[in-house]
């Protein structure tokens, strides 16, 4: 995204305002400790809509009334200003889109303050779209917790914006705000978006498919479910045959297996006039009924003992309740006047007065001796369970033999009507042969159901869409690319010659760094020794990102980078020549020159690569002669400084 920082201002509580205007490519500000370089990139980050605000107390936290930054964008301007942060006003923000720079000639406090005051949330989904940036859910699933893939925001872009002085040569710590791991979390996932290889319907189709493989596993899980074992065929088969040959008066043979019955299914005995003759269908209805009522006989002593058992549970439950009741009536008895009056002629009674005293006196003693076992409980769970549960299975059984007694009614009945036997028995037949070959067929229609091959064609073209997007490829491909980038500019700065030749390696999935030594061995950051490696290390990312951001066309964060104090690693003490370490301090100064050499031209590369320039601020110490044409302000203790 071609957008840089054009400035940085501080409003005081008149007319008074201090600023730093920026350009694309290097920009320095260099000077003294304590002259407010450090806190460019606090006011930089309160006004890209942090939450909190780290602007550092003291003068300029006093003086400054409102604090404001101009984006540049390649066609138009973005002014942000939020009131300080002690003020009540720390949740509003004033925001303009400018189209040309004549706003930028009376940049005052009127211009922010007499703009409509907006929400913070609202102002940063505001900023969000004119960074191309509209992405509401990068859940890859449903059941995903949205706190760490949410939203796609622009805070996650803080962490490649900003190079701290306590970060820039830490062996510990690479990027801002990863101490917070949602925050850590929340920036990883999205980086996909923020960077362009990604965009909300790549998430939304991502999301779909993990949806329709559930619903898939789902089905199949059904489906299985509802496929019958052959022991429960073969059931079913025998109680079919059973019922057909008890119809024709014969008897089916014992233990016959399955395919024995399937065999016998398909050559169903033919049926004679003598068969009906044989008919003993009223003796099965009878013995069927005979079996049904002890069923039921069963379970009425069931439904008795687990209705005891209930209303003893209730009891025991409800028993709190009641006494609490029995202590709200004496409550309200109690509360009575001392004094009845008649309820025709309003006159006082005082005759009964100790009659309702005696009343309320006993019911408290009642009360106090019930209270004395209130939390008395007998848990009758597992009875009343294991009751329920013989219950319901002989229900099931005489709910079994009753379907199976009705079809026998059913048949007779059906024989008494039908004049011709032969034609009733013939008819019984056919069906009986129907019923059983979808029942052998059910297993296969099962596995052939709608339902599943609308879900696996649903699922194939969602896998066909996501894979359009090659995701896993395009970020491997740019590993590759950022690799390469990082270690050739580490390879021009002050980085350890006994680790060469070696590789720096970035993985985008959980953004861990590590440097391939020999192509054997994996050194991670921690595991270097000297400052100087660890600077070259996070100098050699920040400016690859920088790179990759550039050259991504999709790309939503803003083309710049600050870098405080990066000359540290060569000056812990000071900048300055002393008699006793000229040689030292010469060497310093030579890799710290070469800091800036190696930036400058890192910038000119991107701008071939993507056709604009971006920008690096850095906030340092050093000045040399060469570094004048990027000192965009020079700071003094006793001197001009930012406050």
């Amino acid at each position: 995204m071609n957008a840089i920082i054009h400035k940085i201002l501080i409003f005081g509580s008149s007319t008074e305002v201090r600023q730093v205007q920026f350009e694309a490519g290097l920009n320095i500000i260099t000077g003294d400790s304590k002259t407010g370089k450090s806190t460019l990139i606090e006011i930089v980050d309160y006004c890209f809509f942090s939450t909190r605000s780290t602007i550092p107390k003291g003068i300029i936290d006093d003086f400054g009334e409102l604090f404001a930054i101009v984006l540049k964008l390649s066609k138009k301007y973005i002014s942000i200003a939020r009131p300080n942060f002690k003020t009540s006003k720390r949740g509003i923000v004033y925001l303009k889109i400018e189209t040309n720079d004549r706003f930028l000639e009376n940049l005052s406090k009127d211009y922010f303050t007499s703009l409509e005051e907006k929400n913070l949330k609202d102002a940063q989904v505001e900023v969000e779209k004119h960074l191309g940036l509209s992405v509401q859910d990068t859940r890859l699933d449903f059941e995903d917790d949205k706190r760490n893939a949410g939203k796609v925001t622009l805070r996650s872009m803080a962490s490649f914006l900003f190079q701290h002085q306590n970060i820039v040569a830490n062996k510990h710590s690479i990027f801002y705000r990863f101490d917070d791991i949602n925050k850590r979390n929340k920036t990883i996932a999205d980086y996909p978006i923020l960077i362009g290889w990604a965009n909300d319907e790549y998430f939304q189709t991502a999301r779909e498919l993990e949806l329709k493989k559930k619903q898939l596993k789902a089905e199949l899980r059904f489906v299985e479910k509802q496929k019958m074992t052959d022991e429960q065929l073969l059931e079913n088969l025998r109680t079919r045959l059973s019922s057909y040959y008890v119809f024709i008066g014969k008897e089916l043979e014992e233990n016959l297996d399955l395919k024995e019955l399937k065999k016998l299914s398909e050559n169903l005995p033919r049926v004679s006039m003598n068969s009906f003759s044989d008919s003993n269908i009223q003796r099965e209805i009878e013995s069927l009924n005979q079996q049904r009522f002890e069923l039921q006989d069963k379970l009425s002593e069931k439904e008795i003992l687990l209705s005891q058992s209930s209303i003893t549970k209730d009891l025991s439950n409800s028993y709190i309740d009641r006494l609490h009741r029995i202590d709200t009536v004496l409550d309200k008895t109690s509360n009575k006047k001392d004094i009845l009056k008649c309820p025709v002629c309003e006159n006082d009674v005082t005759e009964n007065l100790q009659n309702v005293v005696n009343l309320i006196d006993s019911r408290k003693k009642l009360y106090e001796e019930l209270s004395k076992i209130e939390t008395y409980k007998n848990d009758k769970t597992g009875q009343i369970e294991f009751l329920q549960n013989e219950r319901d299975t002989l229900k099931r059984k005489i709910n079994k033999l009753s379907i199976e007694i009705q079809k026998l009614e059913d048949q007779d009945g059906e024989f008494q009507k039908n004049k011709s036997l032969i034609e009733q028995a013939n008819i019984l037949k056919g069906e009986t042969k129907a019923k059983i070959e979808r029942l052998l067929e059910q297993n296969s229609l099962l596995n052939g159901s709608s339902e599943l091959e609308e879900l696996n064609a649903a699922i194939a073209i969602l896998q066909e869409k996501l894979a359009g997007y090659d995701l896993d490829q395009k970020i491997k491909k740019e590993e590759v690319y950022l690799s390469k980038r990082m270690t050739e500019i580490c390879n021009k700065l002050d980085f350890e010659k006994e680790l060469k030749p070696g590789k720096l390696q970035f993985d985008f999935k959980d953004f861990t760094f590590y440097y391939h030594f020999n192509e054997i061995e994996k050194i991670s950051l921690s595991e270097m020794g000297s400052g100087a490696n660890w600077l070259a290390c996070h100098l050699s990312i920040f400016i690859a990102l920088l790179n990759l951001n550039c050259v991504s066309k999709g790309s939503s964060i803003p083309a710049f980078l600050m870098i405080d104090q990066p000359s540290q690693v060569y000056f812990p003490r000071a900048y300055k020549k002393e008699d006793n370490l000229v040689g030292n301090v010469d060497e310093n100064i030579k890799q710290v020159k070469n800091i800036f050499k190696v930036i400058e031209a890192e910038l000119k590369i991107i701008k071939k690569a993507c056709g604009f320039m971006p920008q690096i601020i850095v906030m340092d110490h050093a000045d040399e002669p060469e570094f004048e044409p990027f000192i965009r302000k020079r700071w003094k203790k006793e001197g001009d400084k930012l406050i």
